[in-house]
């Protein structure tokens, strides 16, 4: 008998139809299988959408002439020629916002990073000092690309921010993020365009880490990705879409009750850095005057923590708690694949990785192999996403709902304590 748990024989990740009225959403789907699937003949489309032949002639025939799609040369001779994306047809910037530092990235319409910088933010409650260093960056990265590729900027779509939640959708803005004090309420989409005279999309930096992996992923059977920076949070991919939520703020997964470090407590306070950075300093492992204010020297004594070998067990058991968080979410949404990013979880390294697949073995040993894996993007992962999301709605594929309920007050979470974090 077969496991309910595998995917199909034959994965289809989306499928279109022959209607006249959906042309748009076809056009989608036809961009999206190539983008993800690599270089592919038109009937390989055709059998992954359900779109019939002459559909996806027609499509890729308009598609070519727009040069958003290119013409491969044939595998063998006289085969079918395949139809594969044209990574220098749109570009994006994207930027995360995290508490300890800004990343700008450039990417191309496959998803790949072709420029980075790296800004430590020091204190983040000045806005406008921070929106200023974005719109800097942005400038610079597109200056050293239009040295060489004057049509980088001619075809730019965007500017994609990444930032930690709660957002408010229904003006682009931040709504009350705790890691972010003086933010509540700053519309970064109209400020930054200012700035830059760019289209920008806000995202939720744990739905835009989501939305990186979605961009290039060939899986069906979902994954659950994980961002753990100065902050936690996460994301679904379901049918290589990622869900948002009612508004935009899906993910907020901090608060699961875990048991870690000797007692009940929440997954944040379990594996945040600046708690680890804190427990390492009573025990003896960091200086005593170690910094705790500024989210860079956080991120800083974090990273020391991180390349002690007597810190192991301390960054283990962050680890063994994120594991004891995911088998719930694991469970709830039957994935198999799990892919963890963000600045924390990359200075963790492979203690961090171990502790979080044999906790998640343990709490399921009777469940199928969990895979998880870190992001093959690096730092650069969330950024990327926000990038991907901009490319996305530029070309109505995997783009967001046009409409969104608003938020009428902000929904940021509750006041935390470490005693009693939920």
């Amino acid at each position: 008998m077969d496991d309910p748990r595998q995917p199909p024989a034959r994965p289809v990740l989306h499928r279109g139809t022959n209607s006249a009225r959906v042309g748009t959403l076809n056009r989608a789907l036809v961009l999206d299988v190539v983008r993800r699937q690599g270089p592919a003949t038109r009937t390989a489309i055709a059998a992954t959408t359900g779109l019939t032949a002459q559909t996806v002639s027609n499509i890729a025939a308009r598609l070519l002439r727009e040069g958003l799609l290119r013409q491969e040369a044939p595998t063998a001779p006289e085969g079918p020629r395949a139809l594969g994306i044209a990574p220098d047809a749109r570009y994006a910037i994207g930027l995360h916002l995290d508490p300890a530092r800004v990343t700008a990235v450039l990417v191309d319409l496959a998803g790949t990073v072709l420029a980075t910088e790296h800004r430590d933010t020091g204190p983040v409650d000045d806005p406008t000092a921070t929106l200023d260093a974005m719109a800097a960056m942005t400038e610079r990265l597109l200056a050293g690309r239009t040295r060489q590729h004057r049509t980088t900027r001619e075809r730019l779509v965007g500017i994609g921010v990444a930032a930690p939640g709660p957002l408010d959708p229904a003006r682009a803005a931040l709504a009350a993020p705790v890691q972010l004090p003086g933010w509540a309420g700053v519309p970064v989409a109209e400020e930054l365009g200012r700035r830059t005279g760019l289209p920008v999309l806000l995202e939720k930096d744990g739905v835009a880490g989501g939305l990186g992996e979605a961009w290039t992923t060939t899986s069906t059977a979902g994954l659950v990705t994980v961002t753990l920076g100065h902050g936690i949070s996460a994301a679904v991919v379901a049918g290589g879409e990622v869900v948002r939520g009612a508004t935009g703020n899906a993910g907020e997964f901090g608060g699961m009750p875990v048991h870690a470090h000797g007692r009940w407590t929440a997954v944040w306070e379990a594996c945040q850095p600046l708690q680890q950075v804190r427990r390492a300093i009573d025990a003896g492992l960091l200086p005593t005057d170690t910094g705790t204010d500024c989210p860079a020297a956080v991120r800083a004594a974090y990273e020391s923590l991180c390349a002690d070998p007597e810190g192991a067990p301390l960054v283990a058991a962050g680890g063994a708690a994120l594991g004891s968080a995911l088998a719930h979410v694991v469970e709830l949404l039957d994935v198999t694949e799990v892919v963890i990013g963000g600045s924390a979880a990359i200075a963790g390294g492979e203690v961090f990785l171990d502790a979080v697949r044999a906790s998640l073995a343990d709490r399921l040993p009777d469940a199928p192999r969990i895979a998880v894996e870190p992001t093959t993007h690096g730092e650069a992962a969330v950024a990327r996403g926000a990038a991907c999301a901009v490319l996305g709605t530029a070309l109505d594929a995997r783009a967001p709902e046009a409409t969104v309920s608003p938020v009428t007050r902000a929904r940021g979470p509750r006041a935390r304590s470490i005693a009693h974090p939920w």
